[in-house]
């Protein structure tokens, strides 16, 4: 299902190509063609899922989701005794927060999401140009609303970013936005455009996987709404609120919890309905999810049959502090890869690769030097199902599930003041893992921020969590606490600046 749908969207992507010679080289013909492209649902249809791949760009080592995870106690990067990932010590700065504006991670991932904008912006043109039909309407609603996703990043990881909404804009004349003002933006235009789009789930409506729906449009909300505080620096309560109203909404929608929390990262994960919105991967149509190649031991190349791709390159990992919050009872460590680690025969133990070849590889969580780290130092992360013998997966990396709204409202619930009824809320997370729910007299939000962190580890939202909760900045393994809150930003890029003047530097950099 997912290859043809994939292939799908490459074969009308032809008619895009087609139609914009036709129009250049057809002028008498152009009020005619741009009539029947309004009335044509496959092109418009192609129009709309072709700026959706831009999407499979965001889970790439130094791109925006994992970039903003590298900064959290989640995802540790060390560099490897022999050199690999020392890289000029680009990822350490990033668990260091000692990162600047010419960091390259900080850099690419906003050049991703302007030139993602960018082509969003160009494509809404263009359809605007067509008559105005309901179909037109409603793909300018979507483009919008996944516009809106791509700033609702920039928004949360670099504060006060320009807002450029239109292609006729000179990118290089905008100054920034304030972040209050790009809030205020976002919340207008999804509350304009997602009533807008279809309320059916994938379950129901199976053209709707992978775009962006009304749900995925007041799930955004509720997200926008729950870091109010930290975005705006507003104190009341009235973002709690929202949220919450915004996740009784997400509550009827007709997502529901996966039974086992790891299907929705298996190979086959297009039947998830808990996965809200997700980026469709597929190893050879669609291919960039590379979680394993990034976190597995090189030797292990042999066991996946990844010989052929030049084997696991032996770099992302997690702390003994952080893979500690799985107790052996949460199904989610299964999500970890610890202890010995074995041949394709589950017999022959695998060992290290340097000068040490001779010692078993045995994963285990101590991380004892945060430049020259021992090959088997740190669990691996596994809960993204792998395709033996490619380096992409099949996995659809989900960018919303339905946990998260259940965790969302508990959240709203607990600072709310009423606990007994988050509590409500925690529970069938809790129980999906395998786990009874928290205790009500120990409950608070340090308990909710671990179960974030237990169950949605880098899936892009660590980095907001601890932000919000107030503990981005504590002292970690090899990193004493932040001398103050500068870091909570990315800084903006010196490329960026180079280029438009105009844009202000954010505090501390």
């Amino acid at each position: 299902m997912k290859r043809k749908h994939l292939l799908l969207t490459a074969a009308l992507l032809v008619g895009i190509s087609f139609y914009s010679c036709k129009k250049q080289l057809n002028p008498a013909q152009e009020s005619v063609t741009k009539s029947a492209a309004a009335g044509s649902t496959a092109y418009l249809k192609s129009i709309v899922l072709g700026t959706y791949t831009r999407l499979q760009g965001l889970t790439a080592n130094n791109a925006m989701l994992l970039t903003s995870e590298e900064t959290t106690d989640a995802l540790i990067v060390p560099g490897r005794i022999g050199g690999d990932w020392a890289d000029g010590g680009v990822w350490q700065q990033l668990w260091l927060h000692t990162y600047g504006p010419a960091h390259g991670n900080i850099s690419g991932a906003w050049d991703d999401a302007y030139q993602t904008i960018g082509t969003i912006n160009i494509t809404i043109g263009l359809l605007q140009g067509l008559p105005v039909t309901p179909a037109t309407n409603y793909s300018i609603a979507e483009l919008k609303t996944l516009r809106a996703y791509y700033y609702f990043l920039l928004l949360n990881n670099y504060g006060n970013v320009p807002l450029i909404i239109s292609s006729n804009t000179d990118a290089s004349t905008v100054k920034n936005s304030s972040a209050t003002d790009v809030f205020n933006f976002l919340i207008t235009e999804l509350k304009t455009n997602g009533p807008l789009l279809s309320a059916s789930t994938p379950s129901q409506d199976p053209s709707q996987y992978g775009r962006l729906n009304k749900w995925g449009a007041y799930f955004l909300l509720a997200k926008l709404y729950l870091n109010q505080n930290v975005i705006t620096g507003s104190t009341d309560n009235s973002g709690y609120t929202a949220c919450s109203a915004y996740c009784d909404s997400l509550s009827k929608s007709g997502y529901s919890l996966m039974p086992n929390f790891l299907d929705n990262f298996s190979s086959n994960n297009t039947g998830s309905t808990e996965n809200i919105w997700v980026i469709p991967y597929d190893h050879i149509n669609a291919t960039g999810l590379q979680i394993q190649m990034m976190t597995f031991h090189y030797n292990q190349a042999t066991k996946y049959n990844w010989g052929s791709t030049g084997g696991p390159w032996n770099g992302f990992t997690t702390t003994a502090d952080y893979y500690s919050k799985f107790n052996s009872a949460d199904s989610r460590r299964a999500g970890w890869q610890a202890g010995v680690q074995y041949a394709a025969d589950g017999v022959t133990p695998l060992t290290t690769r340097g000068s040490d070849s001779s010692l078993v590889l045995n994963f285990r969580p101590q991380i004892t030097n945060l430049y020259k780290a021992t090959e088997y130092d740190g669990v691996r992360q596994q809960k993204w199902q792998l395709v033996p013998g490619y380096q992409s997966q099949d996995a659809d990396f989900a960018l919303m599930r339905y946990s998260d709204v259940l965790l969302m409202k508990a959240e709203c619930l607990l600072r709310l003041g009423n606990a007994p009824a988050a509590l409500t809320y925690t529970a069938p997370v809790r129980q999906r893992a395998g786990l009874s729910n928290f205790n009500a007299g120990a409950f608070n939000a340090d308990s909710l921020l671990a179960e974030r962190g237990r169950e949605f580890v880098w899936e892009g939202w660590r980095r907001q969590d601890l932000i919000r909760f107030g503990h981005f900045g504590d002292a970690k393994q090899f990193k004493a606490a932040d001398g103050d809150k500068h870091s909570q930003l990315f800084p903006i890029p010196t490329e960026a600046i180079q280029k438009d003047p105009n844009l202000a530097q954010n505090t501390g950099y």
